[in-house]
């Protein structure tokens, strides 16, 4: 029994919820210890419960599953965390990871994923739907630009890029793995070197053919 892996459910769609205990419960070395379909609910109980893996959905009735990972994280830092979502944006996605998730699935996934994700993350992976890991693959290859290069550094072209996309600066933060005021330290760095005073005519001086 000491190889037994436990899990908390949070997911507010029942059927869902149900046939994802089943499958859990299924198994000879997976239990289900704790299910949960609000937030409220989770942190009155959480003290009570000591899963090796918080399963988590990222959209609830009364919060988000992103706070609830982050609240997870701060309390128990070994806690391992599964998103399960239909949510699979940037944004959402990226936001997640950096809030501490350690896995991230999209809802539908067969039953042979689900299960080998469950084995994986309690091995040290970091399991993802195919999706899911191609944003993050897509974040380390280079942004194709144009023009002079007024002795820009890459991280610095990294961002025009990216503004020149419509990014805001905490997407590109989130993107780079840096923090917004990095991200505004590096504009104010191509402004000077581009000699403009806003991200528009950075763009289209950098940019014009």
């Amino acid at each position: 029994m000491s190889n037994l892996i436990t899990i908390a459910v949070l997911e507010d769609e029942k059927n869902f919820r149900d046939s994802v205990v089943e499958l859990i419960n299924s198994t000879d070395d997976m239990k289900c210890i704790a299910t949960f379909d609000n937030v409220t609910s989770f942190y009155a109980n959480f003290k009570d419960i000591h899963p090796d893996i918080f399963w988590v959905d990222l959209h609830l009735p009364d919060g988000s599953g992103i706070d609830v990972i982050k609240y997870i994280k701060k309390e128990r830092e070994e806690a391992l965390c599964l998103v399960c979502s239909f949510f699979d944006s940037d944004e959402k996605v990226f936001t997640a990871l950096r809030g501490g998730a350690d896995g991230y699935l999209l809802k539908g996934e067969n039953i042979e994923t689900i299960l080998k994700s469950i084995s994986e993350l309690i091995s040290g992976g970091a399991p993802m739907s195919p999706s899911i890991a191609r944003k993050i693959l897509a974040t380390f290859k280079p942004v194709c630009i144009s023009g002079e290069e007024f002795d820009l550094t890459l991280r610095e072209k990294e961002i025009l890029g990216f503004l020149s996309k419509g990014l805001l600066y905490k997407n590109i933060a989130i993107n780079l793995y840096i923090s917004p005021e990095t991200v505004k330290k590096h504009i104010r760095n191509i402004y000077t070197k581009l000699q403009v005073t806003n991200k528009v005519e950075a763009i289209n001086k950098y940019f014009e053919k």
